[in-house]
């Protein structure tokens, strides 16, 4: 009898002995301010929106945008973007060509969008509310390398986006990307929630 449960036990031990610790998280959020514009170049900053929470551990960055107060029943493209809130630069992708995150995976998936900044649609419902989330390992945080999304403008356009459409060899991309951008903010690491 004793040694049937030294059987049974001593597999527990194994088990216990191969899950590994979580590593350290590291936090960032963006709060989101509605965006307006003369020029469609520079923007000023208007009324608080809503949030984007980033829990970066082990090598994977997971993001929740909450909004409100959008135009109900309505979907905009999310994307990350170079430069700052008023004078905003190209999507951020981490020096890759155009289409050069169409076939990369992530986290086992097919990313499916043009620039590792593309985040997706929001889908706002008929309060004028929405919220998305997203894990992804092509984005971390504080890490200082190619991959660090601290820094960037998290901007919420007008219109939706057809990412995959993007992504088809068949499309011809001769046409000028304009969809304007209604809000964003930019993604601070929060030094207080660091562990």
């Amino acid at each position: 009898m004793r040694a049937l449960t030294l059987l049974l036990i001593i597999p527990l031990f194994i088990s216990c002995g191969d899950d590994k610790a979580p590593g350290p998280k590291t936090f960032a959020t963006a709060d989101i301010y509605l965006v307006s514009s003369s020029d469609g170049e520079t923007f000023e900053q208007g009324t608080w929106i809503g949030n984007a929470a980033f829990i970066y551990q082990d090598g994977v960055t997971s993001l929740k945008v909450s909004l409100a107060g959008l135009e109900p029943n309505s979907q905009h493209a999310m994307h990350l973007h170079q430069g700052t809130l008023e004078n905003p630069g190209r999507h951020w992708n981490q020096n890759r060509l155009d289409r050069g995150f169409c076939n990369i995976r992530s986290l086992g998936e097919v990313w499916a969008k043009t620039f590792a900044g593309d985040i997706g649609n929001i889908d706002i419902d008929g309060e004028g509310n929405g919220t998305f989330a997203l894990k992804t390992d092509l984005w971390a945080l504080g890490t200082d390398d190619e991959k660090d999304v601290a820094g960037t403008v998290l901007f919420v356009h007008e219109n939706f986006e057809d990412f995959a459409n993007e992504c088809d060899p068949g499309h011809g991309h001769q046409h000028g990307h304009t969809n304007a951008k209604i809000a964003g903010g930019t993604v601070v690491l929060d030094a207080q929630l660091l562990q």
